[in-house]
This record gives structure tokens, sequence and C-alpha cells, in this order.
């Protein structure tokens, strides 16, 4: 019977209604990586590290509406393929290296040292097809997305400050409105009750007959 009621209720439940636990909702999900990790992370990469990154960024950035919600997860995911990008370049680096080291003895009389080893594999990955161009054009992509949804995000938070600020003060004025109000309403109410000044209180005396003038001789 207990069972039978919370699947009633369950199925009662649509979420939150208004737009601020709309927003809450989003926030959770986003803050544990729950909405875009299935896109984002690939299935050798870690769930939790990308919870971790979109967590971080909640926290410093402290989205309020559902629009800055989106925009940080922007920004973490931008920053999450970046981060896959380049380590995509050290790898294709590593593989270059392994390709070059047994020619340099062919090329080289002397021993190479690493800087020299590396510029040849940087070359040769270059040279080779396009990956690493190909890469280095999608950093700059990641880059500027990630810096596009932080601009996006500062001015709607600073729009959002500022209407904050505005209701802040109109709330102020009106609480100021309101004390002024009743305490003229106390004063006028005080002066109504006081004896008008320079008037003398009439007083209570027995009425004393009046004596002719016949009566007193």
């Amino acid at each position: 019977m207990a069972q039978d009621t919370s699947r009633f209720n369950g199925a009662k439940s649509n979420g939150p209604v208004t737009s601020e636990g709309k927003a809450k909702s989003s926030l959770n999900a986003v803050k544990h990586g729950l909405t875009s990790s299935r896109i984002v992370v690939m299935q050798n990469e870690s769930t939790e590290d990308y919870a971790k990154l979109v967590s971080g960024f909640v926290d410093t950035f402290k989205p309020a509406t559902e629009p800055e919600i989106c925009l940080v997860e922007e920004m973490a995911n931008a920053q999450w393929k970046r981060r896959r990008a380049e380590r995509i370049e050290t790898a294709l680096l590593d593989l270059s290296l392994n390709e070059i080291e047994p020619k340099l003895d062919t090329v080289f009389d002397g021993p190479v040292d690493e800087d020299t080893k590396l510029a040849l594999a940087y070359r040769d990955a270059h040279h080779s097809d396009k990956t690493m161009a190909n890469l280095e054009r999608h950093v700059v992509r990641l880059s500027r997305q990630f810096q596009r949804a932080h601009d996006k995000l500062t001015e709607l938070q600073e729009i959002r400050k500022q209407e904050a600020e505005k209701d802040a003060k109109v709330s102020l004025e009106e609480q100021t409105a309101t004390a002024e109000k009743a305490q003229n309403t106390g004063k006028i109410t005080n002066f109504q009750n006081e004896p008008a000044s320079g008037l003398a209180t009439p007083v209570q005396t027995s009425e004393t007959p009046e004596i002719s003038p016949q009566e007193a001789a």
C-alpha cells in the first residue's frame, strides 16, 4: 500500500515549477556532470574528472539563472576539449619522436640533444599530414568559444547585479515612505486628542438662583 502511494506521488511530481527551482535543479545536474558527460566525455576519459572540472567552474563563477548555467557549462566543456587536444598533441609528438629515433644515426654524426629531437619530431608531425595543423586550429576555436561564453556570462551577471541593486533601492525607498507615513499618521492622531491651547477648560459648578432687587431689599 505504501509502495503504491509512493508511486502515485512520484507520478504526480513534475519537478520544479518556479524559475528559481528550475535553475537550482539545472545547477545541481551540471555541477555533478550529469548533463554533458555523455556528450563530452569519451569512453577512455574519466567522468569523475569531468564532474570535478564542472563543479570547480560552478563554484568559481556562481551562476544563478539557467542562461548563466548554460554558459558556465559551455566554458567547462571548452576547457575539457582543449585539455584533450593538448594530450593529443603530446601523443602525436611522442609518435613522431619514436619514428625519427632510428633515423638519427643516419642523419647526424654525433649524439643529438633532446631539444633537437623534439624540433625534428614537431617538424615531421606538421609535414607528414594535416593532423597537427587541424588540431592547433581546433584549440584556437575552443579558446575563442571559452572566451565568448566567459564574456557573455560576465555581461549577464553584471545586468543581474544592477537589477538587484535597483530592486533593493526601490524596496528601501518604499519602506522609508511607509515609515514616514506611519509616523505622520501618529502625529495627526496625537494632535486631535490634545485640548486646544489658549482655551479655558469649562468648570462644572452648581447652579445659583438669581435674586431679584425686591428680594434683596
